[in-house]
């Protein structure tokens, strides 16, 4: 339930931007010196580092506010990048690091959270797991939903959610393709408070409950960077069960589907193009339905029992380090007693800029300035800003 906008397996990349330099051991500066072009670089230091690594985390979710936060990690071997024998032009392959670590953060609005987590690979990844557990007050805004309140208000209700999650994630490899297929838990326990009203239209069962649900997960990516893509493709499927049985006390279903894509158009211009559905059916608590995840649209402001967006990124390489970012997206949420295709449209576009920051592992990291349906916002982006 992070907030950030940030993507959280990439977190622990964005520690050479602005790391506190009394909590690191400070390299020479010829280290940040690429010896290819001789402009700053974080390669050798990501790379090469050792032990635990402090984290900066930036928050400018629209929904809570201005915020940041600190993790910590630890390598249990560094991330490093191998030659690809799949392919005939030697590229090179990142191979992620096993990591365990921890992270706190609050913003300007008072929420507040933190959490405990740790990914890790078999030999030859053939297996990845991943568990966590993680604390949150979030203070949002409830805007009513058509499967909920009738058409979305135009003013939020202000509420407070507290809640205690724990997330374990097993999935497999298939052979020596990147399709990987597994099982994933999820399980929470809520307690929500509204500051001026309280709708009449959700149940007062919502407001103290535990939800916990297993489901099927299937994922391909086959980009060719896991950080900030030039080429290849990203499709994920999950159907998620939420049932007494695991202890929940609303039984309801969860589907998610998902697909990026990336371009290359000549040398210099990737195009990337995401879409991405989600329903639910059943007992479901407001809090649990998707809602449209665009730039520039406030977490959980337009809300529905189906989901559907798509959207669309251009990246202009402008020299071997700077790049210029166009996006536009539009997004619908509905009731599921109306189809998607009746529900209105939320169009968001906005600009932004990258700097490739680590070459070795192709990470670019920058700015977002995105308009949509009410406000402006903008985003810190360190990889991609597609999760």
């Amino acid at each position: 339930m992070v907030p950030a906008r940030i993507p959280a397996a990439l977190l622990w990349a964005a520690a050479f931007i602005c790391a506190p330099a009394a909590a690191l051991e400070l390299p020479d500066l010829a280290t940040f010196r690429d010896p290819v072009d001789g402009r700053l670089d974080a390669s050798r230091w990501l790379l090469d580092h050792k032990g635990a690594l402090p984290v900066p985390i930036l928050i400018t979710e629209p929904a809570v506010g201005y915020g940041a936060g600190l993790g910590l990690l630890y390598f249990h071997r560094n991330p490093a990048t191998r030659p690809d024998a799949e392919s005939p032009d030697g590229a090179r392959r990142f191979e992620p690091p096993d990591i365990t670590g921890g992270a706190a953060f609050g913003t300007e609005n008072g929420s507040k959270g933190g959490g405990i987590g740790h990914l890790g690979f078999s030999e030859g990844r053939r297996w990845r797991y991943a568990a966590g557990a993680a604390y949150g007050s979030l203070n949002l805004a409830w805007y009513g939903s058509p499967g909920v309140g009738g058409e979305a208000q135009s003013s939020g209700l202000d509420f407070n959610i507290e809640a205690r999650v724990a997330v374990a994630d097993v999935r497999r490899r298939f052979g020596d393709t990147e399709w990987w297929a597994g099982l994933r838990y999820v399980g929470a326990n809520t307690q929500t408070q509204f500051a001026l009203r309280t709708p009449a239209e959700i149940p007062q069962r919502q407001f103290d409950a535990t939800i916990a649900g297993l489901g099927l997960v299937a994922e391909y990516d086959g980009r060719d960077n896991i950080f900030t893509p030039n080429s290849g493709l990203r499709a994920y499927l999950s159907a998620m069960k939420f049932d007494g049985a695991l202890g929940s006390d609303h039984d309801f279903s969860r589907f998610r589907l998902g697909l990026n894509a990336y371009l290359p158009a000549g040398n210099s211009v990737v195009v990337g193009v995401r879409a991405d559905a989600q329903s639910v059916d059943g007992d479901v608590p407001f809090y649990a339905r998707p809602f449209i995840e665009l730039r520039g649209i406030p977490a959980m402001r337009y809300q529905g029992d189906r989901t559907a967006l798509v959207e669309i990124e251009g990246r202009w390489n402008l020299d071997g380090r700077w790049s210029l970012v166009g996006f536009a997206g539009a997004g619908r949420a509905a009731d599921s007693s109306g189809g998607i295709g009746g529900a209105p449209t939320r169009v968001t576009k906005g600009v932004g800029f990258r700097y490739l920051l680590v070459r070795a592992l192709g990470m670019r990291a920058g700015v977002d300035v995105a308009r949509g349906p009410e406000e402006n916002a903008f985003y810190i982006v360190v990889g991609s800003s597609w999760r």
